[in-house]
C-alpha cells in the first residue's frame, strides 16, 4: 500500500513538472492578436582572463562596479616578465654586435684577397723571368687561398649572425607580449558581475578573474513553439516586464528569429502526430537603464501591444 502511494506521488510530481515546462513555453492568451510568453534576460558578457599563469598584483574593480571599454582592470605581477624582457633585449644586443663583427671580418678578408692576389700575380711574373723561386710563388698562392677561405668563413659567420638576430628579435617580441599580458584591459563597457580571484593569488592562464556584462545592450531570449513563432516577425514591438521589477514595463523589438527549430516540446508518440519544435527569438530591449540584469526572468507581450492590456 505504501509503495503504491509513493509511486502515485512520484507520477503526480513528474506530471506537475511537465505541465510547468509546457506552461512556460506555451504563449498565454490575451486580447485578440496578442499573446505572452516567458524568457530569460541576456546580455553581452566578457570574461577577463590572463593569457599567462602569474600572481595577481591588483584588481581594480569589485562586483557591481562599472568598467569602461579599454580601462585597465587587472594587473599581474610583472617582475618575472620584466626580467625576461630585459634578458631578451640583452641577447638581441649581443646578436647585433656579432653581426657587426662578422661584417667587419668580411671587409678585412676582401682587402686581404686583393693584396694576396696582387702578390701572387707579381710573383708569377717574376718567376717567368726567373727572378724568384717557385717556393715564393707557392707561398703567395697559399696566402691568397687562405684569404679566400677567410672570406667564405666570414660570410658564413655573417649568415649565422643574421639568423641569431632574427631569433633574438622574435624572442624579444614574445617577451614583450608576455610583459604586456600582465596588464589586462576590459574590451567592453559594463558592470562587473563576478570577481573570482583576489590580489596575491596565482591565477592559471585562461581562468576567469572578472566577468563584465554590458547592461546597455540587453535582450530577452524566448523559446517559442512553432505554432506561435509564425505570428512573429522581425521589427515587431514587444512589451517586457521582469518578474522582479513588476512595476516597470520595457519596450523591445524583435531582432532575431532562429531559422531552424531546436528541442521539441511534444514528441511523436502516436502515428500521424508530428513533433512540435521551438524557435529561439531575440528581443532587443530599448533603454534598459541598468535595471535589467542577466539571468532575470521576464514576460514578453507580442502582437499589437498598443491595443491590449500588457498586465
Amino acid at each position: 500500500m505504501k509503495t503504491k502511494i509513493i509511486r502515485s506521488i512520484a507520477i503526480l510530481a513528474i506530471a506537475a513538472l511537465a505541465a510547468g515546462v509546457i506552461a512556460f513555453l506555451l504563449p498565454r492568451k490575451l486580447a485578440k492578436g496578442m499573446f505572452q510568453t516567458t524568457g530569460i534576460i541576456e546580455g553581452t558578457e566578457v570574461n577577463l582572463s590572463p593569457k599567462i599563469t602569474e600572481r595577481i598584483k591588483e584588481i581594480r574593480f569589485r562586483e557591481g562596479d562599472y568598467v569602461k571599454d579599454g580601462e585597465t582592470a587587472i594587473l599581474l605581477d610583472p617582475e618575472k616578465k620584466t626580467a625576461e624582457y630585459e634578458q631578451a633585449q640583452a641577447n638581441l644586443d649581443v646578436a647585433k654586435a656579432s653581426l657587426l663583427n662578422a661584417a667587419a671580418d668580411i671587409e678585412k678578408a676582401k682587402v686581404r684577397i686583393v693584396d694576396t692576389k696582387r702578390d701572387l700575380e707579381r710573383n708569377a711574373r717574376l718567376l717567368e723571368k726567373k727572378l724568384v723561386a717557385q717556393n715564393d710563388v707557392d707561398k703567395a698562392q697559399t696566402a691568397y687561398d687562405t684569404a679566400v677561405a677567410d672570406l667564405n668563413k666570414a660570410e658564413a659567420q655573417k649568415s649565422y649572425a643574421e639568423a641569431g638576430v632574427k631569433q633574438s628579435e622574435a624572442a624579444l617580441r614574445v617577451a614583450k607580449v608576455n610583459l604586456d599580458d600582465t596588464v589586462i584591459k576590459s574590451t567592453i563597457s559594463g558592470a562587473v558581475t563576478l570577481r573570482a580571484y583576489e590580489p596575491g593569488e596565482f591565477v592559471p592562464a585562461g581562468s576567469t578573474v572578472l566577468t563584465i556584462v554590458d547592461l546597455e545592450y540587453i535582450w530577452l531570449r524566448v523559446d517559442m513553439e512553432e505554432t506561435a513563432v509564425s505570428h512573429v516577425k522581425l521589427g515587431d514591438i514587444v512589451k517586457i516586464r521582469a518578474d522582479s521589477l513588476a512595476e516597470k514595463v520595457f519596450t523591445g523589438r524583435v531582432t532575431e528569429i532562429n531559422s531552424e527549430g531546436e528541442f521539441a516540446t511534444q514528441r511523436d508518440v502516436k502515428r500521424g502526430r508530428q513533433d512540435i519544435k521551438t524557435f529561439r527569438v531575440k528581443v532587443r530591449i530599448d533603454e534598459p537603464k541598468g535595471l535589467l540584469k542577466q539571468g532575470m526572468t521576464a514576460t514578453a507581450t507580442f502582437g499589437d501591444v498598443s491595443l491590449g492590456d500588457t498586465r
